[in-house]
C-alpha cells in the first residue's frame, strides 16, 4: 500500500472510531465518515464495503497492537489484560456495535484476532499443550476456536453488564478457561527437562 492509501486508510480508521464512540454504527453512514476522514466515497469504497466492516477493520488494527504483548510474556493472563484494556477504551464502540450481539463484522474480527493469538501462545509454548492436541492440529483447531468464541462471548456479556472493572473481568475469563491455557510455560518446560 502506497503511502497516500495509508494515509486514507488511517484517516478513514479514525473517522469511523469517532464516529461509532457517539452513535451506534448502524447510524453511522459513509458519508459522514467521509466527512468525518475528509475523503471521497470513491476512496471510502477502496477500503471499506459498510461501516460496519471499516469499523471492523479500525479494531483489528488496534487489537493487534495490543497483543504484540504474548511474545513478551509467559502469562497468557497478561495478553488477555491487553485485550480487555483495549475493549474497555473502546467500551462506547463496542456497545454501539451491539444490538443485542456484536454486528457481525466486529465479532468475527474480535474472534479471529483471539485466534491469532491463541494460536500464537501455542507456537510460543507448546510445552502447555495436553497430550489430547500435541501432533493433532484438528484437535488443536477445535480447542483454540473453543476458547475464542468463548472468550468473545464473555466480552459481550461484560459489555452488556457496563461493567469497568478489568481486573474482574480477566479474572472471570480466566477462571472459566482451561487449566492447561493458564500454565505458565517457564515452569512446565523446566518440569519437562
Amino acid at each position: 500500500m502506497d503511502a497516500r492509501a495509508r494515509r486514507s486508510r488511517e484517516s478513514l480508521r479514525r473517522a469511523v472510531l469517532t464516529l461509532a464512540s457517539l452513535v451506534p454504527i448502524t447510524e453511522v453512514s459513509v458519508s459522514a465518515i467521509c466527512r468525518e476522514a475528509g475523503v471521497t466515497r470513491d476512496t471510502f469504497y477502496r477500503h471499506a464495503d459498510s461501516p460496519a466492516d471499516l469499523l471492523a477493520d479500525a479494531l483489528a488494527a488496534e487489537i493487534a497492537e495490543v497483543m504484540q504483548v504474548l511474545p513478551e510474556t509467559d502469562a497468557i493472563g497478561d495478553g488477555e489484560r491487553a485485550l480487555i484494556g483495549h475493549v474497555h477504551r473502546r467500551a462506547a464502540v463496542y456497545r454501539g456495535a451491539m444490538r443485542p450481539s456484536l454486528a457481525a463484522p466486529v465479532r468475527s474480527t474480535l474472534e479471529s484476532s483471539i485466534r491469532s493469538g491463541l494460536e500464537l501462545w501455542t507456537r510460543l509454548h507448546p510445552g502447555i499443550l495436553p497430550a489430547a492436541f500435541v501432533d493433532d492440529d484438528a484437535a488443536l483447531r477445535l480447542a483454540i476456536a473453543y476458547a475464542a468464541a468463548g472468550t468473545v462471548g464473555a466480552i459481550e456479556e461484560w459489555l452488556r453488564q457496563e461493567d469497568d472493572d478489568i481486573d474482574r473481568a480477566v479474572e472471570l475469563i480466566l477462571a472459566a478457561s482451561s487449566e492447561w491455557w493458564l500454565a505458565n510455560p517457564a515452569t512446565r518446560e523446566r518440569r519437562e527437562r
